[in-house]
C-alpha cells in the first residue's frame, strides 16, 4: 500500500516548487481538525508547520485537499453574464466597479441567507487581513480590491470555531474557489471536521489575473521605488492592463501591469482560471463600463440569490453587451493558456536539470 503523504510532501511538491496559491485551505483544515499545527507566514508568503511538529500518521488532509496537487473536477454549470450596479449610494461610494459583491453580500445577510461573510479588509498600509463580518458596516470596511494574498480560506475556521456560524458566504479569488471545492470534495466524505461542509452557503469568486507579493509590489515598488506613502493610498485598481493607485481623488500612479509582472507570485503563474469557475457567482470589472460590475451567474443557487437581490432592489442589472462577454471569454482563454504554458516551461526546465 502506498505510504500516506503529509505536510512534508506538500512542502516538497507544491510550496518549494512555487505552486502554492496561498489559499489557506491547508491551514483551515488543520484548525478544523483541532490540531492547529499549520499557520501562514505572510513574511515568506507560505504555509508553515509549527517547529518540531509532525503531522499525525493518519491525517495528511492538507496534502490531499490541495488543488495544486490535483485539480478538482469542474461540474457543468451556468454562464449568465450581467452588467450590474448597486442601488445603495453608500456602497457605491465605498466600493469599486459598481459594488455588486458588497450589495449581494448585504442582501444575503439582511435576508438570512447567511449569518456572516468571509472577506478581506485592509489592516493598514494595504496589508490584507481575513475578516468575518456580520453587518453592512463590516462589508463596507472590506470593500475594494487588494492585489496581494490573504489566505481567505483561513476565514472558514474563524467563522466556525471562533464565531460559531452555521451559514457563511465566502468571497475569494479563483484559486481560493477551486481550493474550497477540493477541500469540500476530500473532506466531506472523510473527516468532515466540525461538519464544515454544511457551513459555506454562498461562494462569490473575483476575476483575477494574479496576486502579487506584498513585499515586492507594495513595499519594494510602490513605497520604495515610487515613493508612495502606503498609509495615504485609498484605492488600488487594475483595469485595461493598467495599475492605478489613488490617494483620495489624486491618482498617484498609473503603470502597465507588464511593469509589475516580476512581482507576481510564482503560484499565480500556473493558475488557469480567470473568473472563478467554482463559484456560485463571479464578479469583476472587465467587459462593462467604468462604475459597473461584470457578474457571471454559475449555479442554480447563484441565480436564486442574484434574482432575489435584483427583485428586492439591492442591485440593478441588465445582460452584458456581446462585446463585453467576448472580452471576458478572451481573458479566460488567455489566462488558461498562460497557466498551461508556464507549467510546460517548468516541466521542461526540470527535465533539462535532471539530465
Amino acid at each position: 500500500m502506498e505510504e500516506k503523504k503529509d505536510f512534508d510532501d506538500l512542502e516538497s511538491e507544491v510550496i518549494e516548487k512555487g505552486k502554492c496559491a496561498l489559499c489557506g485551505g491547508c491551514v483551515a483544515t488543520c484548525r478544523l481538525l483541532d490540531y492547529g499545527y499549520l499557520s501562514v507566514d505572510f513574511s515568506e508568503e507560505r504555509p508553515v508547520i509549527r517547529e518540531g511538529q509532525r503531522c499525525p500518521p493518519d491525517c495528511g488532509y492538507c496534502y490531499y485537499q490541495c488543488p495544486r496537487v490535483e485539480k478538482p473536477e469542474l461540474r457543468e454549470g451556468l454562464e449568465e453574464m450581467y452588467e450590474v450596479v448597486s442601488t445603495d449610494e453608500e456602497i457605491r461610494k465605498a466600493c469599486q466597479d459598481g459594488g455588486a459583491v458588497t450589495s449581494l453580500l448585504a442582501y444575503a445577510l439582511e435576508n438570512a441567507i447567511v449569518e456572516g461573510c468571509i472577506t478581506i479588509a485592509n489592516k493598514g498600509e494595504w496589508k490584507p487581513e481575513v475578516q468575518v463580518v456580520m453587518n453592512k458596516a463590516g462589508l463596507i470596511k472590506g470593500a475594494g480590491s487588494k492585489y496581494t494574498p490573504a489566505a481567505a480560506l483561513t476565514g472558514i475556521a474563524d467563522a466556525i470555531l471562533k464565531y460559531d456560524l452555521w451559514s457563511v458566504a465566502l468571497v475569494g479569488t479563483p484559486c481560493e474557489m477551486a481550493a474550497y471545492e477540493k477541500m469540500l470534495v476530500v473532506g466531506r466524505g472523510t473527516h468532515n471536521a466540525h461538519n464544515f461542509s454544511s457551513h459555506i452557503r454562498l461562494r462569490i469568486g473575483l476575476f483575477c489575473l494574479g496576486c502579487y507579493s506584498y513585499e515586492k509590489l507594495m513595499k519594494g515598488y510602490l513605497e520604495q521605488k515610487q515613493g508612495i506613502d502606503l498609509s495615504k493610498v485609498t484605492k488600488l485598481q487594475i483595469s485595461d492592463d493598467v495599475l492605478h493607485v489613488y490617494a483620495g481623488e489624486e491618482e498617484r500612479l498609473s503603470t502597465g501591469i507588464a511593469e509589475i509582472e516580476d512581482y507576481k507570485r510564482d503560484g499565480c503563474k500556473v493558475c488557469e482560471d480567470f473568473t472563478g469557475l467554482f463559484s456560485d457567482i463571479s464578479v469583476g470589472n472587465n467587459g462593462t463600463p467604468e462604475g459597473k460590475s461584470s457578474v457571471i451567474v454559475r449555479t442554480d443557487f447563484g441565480r436564486e440569490v442574484f434574482e432575489d437581490a435584483l427583485e428586492r432592489g439591492y442591485i440593478e442589472a441588465k445582460p452584458i453587451e456581446s462585446s463585453g462577454a467576448d472580452l471576458i471569454h478572451k481573458l479566460m482563454k488567455k489566462k488558461k493558456e498562460a497557466g498551461i504554458a508556464e507549467k510546460e516551461r517548468r516541466k521542461k526546465r526540470l527535465m533539462e536539470q535532471s539530465k
